[in-house]
């Protein structure tokens, strides 16, 4: 019996001693030799990122109504074609014409009206040279040259009433002819041939294409972090999940959204070729407070005591445990602001069976 107590006390002292080792880094005298995968420490330009949905829209939706009443004539362009819902348009485009014969008809008559009010002017002009004339030799008297001075200036104004009762039915006429206001696409077609029309009816809603805008909402706790013209956007369009699109936040909304404490962000999207459609659902990897040239390592190489950030390093074939400071993570690495320098090597995988001076043996793959 007595014999037996002596056995357990020296398995237990055994096992204490053991125990003293690996909590106070004593070498332990059967050493083991942990294989354990490595990285460098790096320069690399990162960010802090948020993830956001959002949709396409367009900058601009107009409807087209006509600026005088008419009989509409066509919906057809320049070369004829017949226009419906999604023909691109550009700037400028006839897109429909109004019956014009009634505007041209009253056009014709505003130029001969300046016609007959240029040759009045020109005699009432002449008149007036005259009198003035004979006034200076005493011929004519005051009241004369004032009543010739007079009926000039009067067929003066009527001139310039007739040139712009002209300008007024030139562009009426030339309202006849609706054209776009932008480059676009017909997205609404309201109205057909033989309609009668005024200001008030629509005959097409046209939608801008290109440029698109990309809307997204952001926290207000984030936005300090955004720079508009700067901050970066990677873009995917749910019609093509396989493209990135790197676009700049061009814009930020004046005012927050008082009910989700969220700011709009805007983006241009170009579309020349028109494979994006407003409203096409979107997200996109919004990349705030973007750092150049900092120094980071692989995340899993991190180890965290308490409150306390840690890497391994390796120095004479032993694991060293060493304190940093970190900074913002991006995707798989972190910033390490203060510990270790450019080309570290730092453990990645096997530190989990690590102490501070374990024996390691570096894998390569």
């Amino acid at each position: 019996m007595e014999q037996r107590k002596v056995n357990f006390f020296a398995l237990l002292c055994a096992n204490l001693a053991l125990t003293s080792s690996a909590l106070f880094g004593a070498e332990p005298t059967d050493e083991r030799v942990f294989a354990v995968r490595t990285a460098k420490a790096e320069t690399r330009t990162i960010a802090q990122t948020i993830v956001k949905t959002g949709s396409l829209s367009s900058p601009a939706v107009v409807d087209i109504s006509p600026r005088v009443a008419g009989r509409l004539l066509s919906t057809t362009n320049a070369d004829g074609k017949e226009l419906d819902e999604g023909a691109l348009v550009k700037k400028g485009d006839v897109i429909a014409m109004l019956d014009a014969r009634e505007y041209a008809a009253k056009y014709d008559a505003a130029v001969a009206a300046v016609e007959y009010a240029e040759a009045a002017f020109k005699d009432k002009t002449r008149e007036y040279e005259r009198v003035k004339k004979l006034l200076e030799k005493a011929v004519a008297t005051e009241q004369e040259a004032d009543i010739a001075e007079s009926a000039m200036l009067c067929a003066q104004a009527e001139l310039n009433r007739a040139k712009a009762d002209l300008s007024a039915a030139k562009l009426n006429l030339d309202e006849t002819k609706i054209l776009s206001p932008m480059d676009g696409a017909i997205s609404s077609k309201k109205l057909y041939p033989g309609a009668m029309v005024s200001g008030s009816d629509v005959i097409y809603t046209v939608t801008q294409t290109n440029p698109l805008r990309v809307l997204f909402d952001i926290p207000t706790t984030v936005f300090p972090l955004l720079k508009v013209g700067t901050t970066k956007i990677r873009l995917t369009v749910d019609a093509y999940p396989d493209e990135n699109i790197d676009l700049v936040v061009d814009e930020a909304y004046p005012t927050a959204n008082e009910l989700t404490r969220t700011i709009t962000v805007r983006a241009k999207l170009e579309n020349a070729q028109g494979r994006y459609k407003a409203g096409m659902f979107v997200s996109g990897e919004i990349f705030l407070n973007q750092r150049e040239n900092v120094l980071v390592v692989p995340y899993n190489a991190l180890h965290r005591i308490i409150d306390k950030f840690y890497v391994y390093t390796i120095e004479n074939d032993k694991a060293k445990l060493t304190p940093v400071n970190v900074g913002i993570r991006y995707d798989d690495v972190i910033e390490i602001t203060e510990g270790i320098s450019n080309g570290t090597e730092v453990i990645t995988d096997g530190k989990h069976r690590l102490a501070d001076g374990s024996s390691v043996r570096v894998v390569v793959e």
